[in-house]
């Protein structure tokens, strides 16, 4: 052991130099700025994420979601990002909630389920496909910093006013009947356990609001039952609308991409509204990078995009797409 012990001692002697090199750059390649880069993303074929034990209809194309890369800051990836004109520079404090990463993951997560839950309903509803709500909940993603109330972020949302919750559209519609002061009760389960909870209108812009927002999150029963299969690492709600499509295109007879790539990206809400995501052009990029076809993007995002398409000299079809029946005639009656 004298020897073992004396022999590390010299080795460090004669190599501390070296060790300390060693040890500053790790220390330089793993330290965490407070940024973070945004960098040219890819497509998932959600054909390759659909699963039943149902017959579905083959597709002779494809249907992909774009998603961005998102790189940790550190001091390299941060000096790449100066001189990379493809990487940008954000900060975490405009990218998470607050500055919590862990809520933002967390709450991104729900964003994700949810939108798997609309482009169910919304496929579902365009296939003329029958099916029942089994389950249905509704947990709190967003607090006012302004909002006079006791409810908190992940409160699952039973009733209010002994109204029982169903979406967060039917609450907005009841709350439009109050006024700046009035007080609704809730029922929401917080860490297992049933509370009651009280909000106080408040006002923002000029309209009275409890100053909360929640994502409603269903399950669906039918006799074509599809499973959606997504990555841990995955979050957020962007993939709304090209689920949908997968979905819609996996269960009816008429195979939509008549055999091509087509990338895209949108939210989607229950009634098929295709809605803003962020970071397009690192989307578009990708769906570049990886030969589509053509991109459908939402009518919020298409002069951005095309801007960018314009600058990068990009050879790929734009569509502006606004809900979800505009993207089914298109492409049933898109040549190419």
């Amino acid at each position: 052991m004298k020897k073992i012990i004396d022999y590390i001692k010299l080795f460090f002697k004669e190599n501390y130099k070296g060790l300390l090199i060693l040890l500053g750059i790790f220390v330089i390649c793993n330290y965490r700025l407070n940024y973070s880069i945004y960098t040219p993303g890819g497509l998932i074929d959600l054909n390759d994420r659909i699963v039943s034990e149902d017959k579905l209809y083959d597709s002779n194309g494809s249907i992909n979601l774009t998603y961005v890369s998102l790189v940790k800051g550190t001091i390299p990836t941060y000096l790449l990002a100066k001189v990379i004109p493809t990487w940008d520079i954000v900060k975490n404090d405009d990218i998470t909630y607050d500055g919590d990463i862990d809520e933002t993951i967390k709450i991104d997560k729900y964003y994700l389920e949810e939108s798997i839950s609309n482009a169910y309903m919304v496929a579902y509803n365009k296939a003329g496909v029958d099916y029942k709500i089994t389950n249905s909940e509704n947990y709190i993603t967003y607090v006012n910093e302004s909002v006079k109330s006791n409810l908190k972020l992940f409160d699952k949302i039973i009733k209010y006013d002994n109204i029982d919750y169903t979406t967060f559209a039917a609450l907005q519609d009841y709350i439009s009947s109050k006024n700046v002061g009035d007080k609704v009760i809730f029922q929401v389960i917080r860490d297992n356990k049933a509370v009651e909870c009280y909000a106080e209108l408040i006002d923002i812009n000029g309209i009275a609001k409890i100053g909360i927002s929640a994502v409603n999150i269903n399950e669906y029963d039918s006799h074509i039952n599809v499973d959606i299969k997504s990555k841990s690492s995955e979050s957020g709600s962007s993939g709304g609308f090209m689920t949908a499509l997968a979905i819609y295109n996996s269960i009816t007879e008429k195979d939509i991409t008549k055999g091509r790539k087509i990338a895209g990206t949108g939210t989607i809400d229950l009634y098929g509204n295709v809605g803003e995501i962020g970071g397009v052009k690192y989307k578009l990029s990708g769906a570049v990078k990886n030969k589509a076809d053509l991109m459908l993007v939402p009518s919020s995002n298409y002069e951005e995009a095309y801007q960018y398409k314009k600058e990068q000299g990009f050879d790929i079809e734009l569509v502006s797409i606004s809900d979800f029946d505009e993207a089914i005639d298109f492409l049933n009656n898109w040549e190419g």
